[in-house]
């Protein structure tokens, strides 16, 4: 008899699962995106004591699993999680749906999912759960068009949908998912300027971030993500990362050095490990050796997860390699062959140098790390030192692509630029290299920029129309992007 009465309290509370987003929920929320999963438990619980129907918790607990996954990339919480999904989708699904989180709130939880399968290499599910997480917001969208919330999920999938290559746009018209990168980053944005939504600031933040990151090479937007985070970043991990990464992007190294050196007190939240990984980055592009060193070592010994482990040890290599400690660099090299995974770019390339078992000429990758910190001067100086440039005759490509990225940066006029970014293009175009397609895609975003439409197409296109080279993801991304963005100019 009591376990019937327990089924009936069950079922009841099933039935009458409401969706309150009650000042508690605000808090709990507000712990799990500044990654304080600890406190934000001890809310869920007491919620889970006093309000048992509320559907949040289902969703609020969702988020720590999700945030835990991607942050912390290990492969034996994402499997055990996975089997909470299902449950948490249909006491979802027994809720109100009188309430406009009825749709969201499972929405969410598909598209949180998707994103943790999407580090596990777990493609076909959650290709599903994305065109699911979509259906369900263009529903809501259509019966609560004033549910703002509805936009902050639109936003990044009408992002992603619009940086999709164009062969595969197919696949997405089957499903009936359209969009834009344009449509998406606006729709994101014009959830920040609104009080109501203060709440979700630091996750719209850090998403516009990812995306204008991945999909742009807009600084004017970089800028106004910076001035949007302000000093937060001292107090949000996610904002943290965020900041850190833009400041990158715009070439402002020390600063991003500083953001890395002031971010959050680790004690009460779930440790960013990776937020070292980009710290020894940032003192390898000033070529500090020793803190570089002491950051990846730091990553390496922390860091359960298997993305950038190979990339940690090819930065080592690079150190050994500068620093002429040949054992060390045969060392890292063959820990690059053997720890971690292959699964993004970064480590995708680690693994494809260390099987050569080759690093480029010193001055070559001394040019490369200023580049990359925003030290123009020292990076120009270490290119136009070279004595005998016929040395550098098999890393022509390379050597062009670096000197116009630099030149570029030092304000040199855009035909001079263009012309060192075609002899690239020309000399690596069917090499597995990505100084080639890189060159194509800046001389595209120049043209773009000049407002010469036709030419930047141009360029997109034969970009796009390489294959097989290292970051050919993200490179295409931004291609497509470009392209989109370059006709939309020619047809208006």
């Amino acid at each position: 008899m009591r376990i019937l009465t327990l089924l009936f309290l069950f079922l009841t509370n099933s039935l009458l699962a409401s969706f309150q987003m009650n000042e508690r929920m605000k808090q709990s929320y507000a712990c799990i995106i500044n990654l304080e999963f600890e406190a934000a438990n001890k809310l869920l619980q007491i919620e889970q004591i006093e309000y048992p129907d509320n559907a949040i918790l289902f969703l609020h607990h969702n988020y720590i699993d999700f945030l835990t996954i991607l942050i912390g990339e290990e492969e034996d919480f994402f499997t055990t999680k996975k089997a909470f999904k299902l449950a948490r989708i249909d006491f979802i699904k027994d809720g109100d749906d009188s309430s406009p989180y009825y749709l969201y709130a499972q929405a969410e939880v598909h598209l949180q999912w998707a994103f943790a399968r999407l580090k596990f290499n777990e493609y076909l599910t959650a290709a599903y759960e994305i065109q699911k997480a979509y259906s369900l917001l263009e529903k809501n969208k259509e019966k609560f068009p004033e549910f703002k919330l509805n936009l902050k999920g639109l936003g990044l999938l009408h992002t992603l949908v619009g940086s999709v290559p164009e062969k595969y746009q197919w696949v997405l018209s089957l499903v009936g998912m359209e969009g834009s990168v344009e449509l998406g980053l606006s729709e994101l944005r014009s959830l920040l300027e609104d009080e109501e939504l203060d709440i979700y600031h630091s996750e719209i933040l850090f998403l516009i971030t990812f995306l204008q990151l991945n999909m742009t090479d807009d600084e004017v937007a970089y800028n106004y993500l910076i001035d949007e985070i302000g000093n937060k970043y001292s107090d949000s991990y996610l904002l943290n990362f965020a900041a850190a990464r833009l400041y990158h992007e715009l070439g402002s190294n020390e600063l991003c050095i500083k953001v890395l050196e002031d971010r959050p007190v680790s004690e009460g939240k779930y440790d960013f490990h990776y937020l070292d990984y980009l710290q020894g980055m940032s003192y390898l592009y000033k070529l500090d050796f020793e803190k570089s060193e002491m950051f990846f070592i730091q990553f390496l010994n922390n860091f359960k997860g298997n993305n950038y482990i190979k990339s940690a040890y090819q930065k080592l290599a690079w150190i050994a390699f500068l620093k002429e400690n040949t054992n060390k660099k045969i060392s890292y090299l063959k820990k690059i062959k053997s720890e971690g995974e292959a699964f993004i770019d970064e480590d995708k390339v680690a693994l494809n140098e260390a099987d050569k078992n080759h690093i480029n000429s010193p001055k070559l990758l001394r040019a490369r790390l200023f580049y990359d910190g925003g030290y123009y001067n020292k990076a120009h100086l270490e290119l136009t030192s070279i004595n005998n440039l016929s040395d550098y005759n098999r890393f022509f490509d390379e050597y062009y692509y670096r000197l116009a990225r630099i030149e570029s940066k030092l304000n040199y006029i855009d035909e001079q630029v263009i012309d060192k970014y075609q002899k690239s293009f020309d000399l690596g175009r069917k090499s597995s290299n990505y100084y080639a397609p890189m060159s194509a895609l800046q001389i595209g975003l120049i043209y773009e920029k000049k407002n010469d439409y036709k030419k930047a197409v141009i360029y997109f296109e034969k970009c796009l129309s390489l294959s097989d080279f290292d970051y050919e993801r993200g490179i295409h991304q931004k291609a497509k992007s470009g392209l989109n963005r370059a006709m939309i100019s020619l047809e208006g």
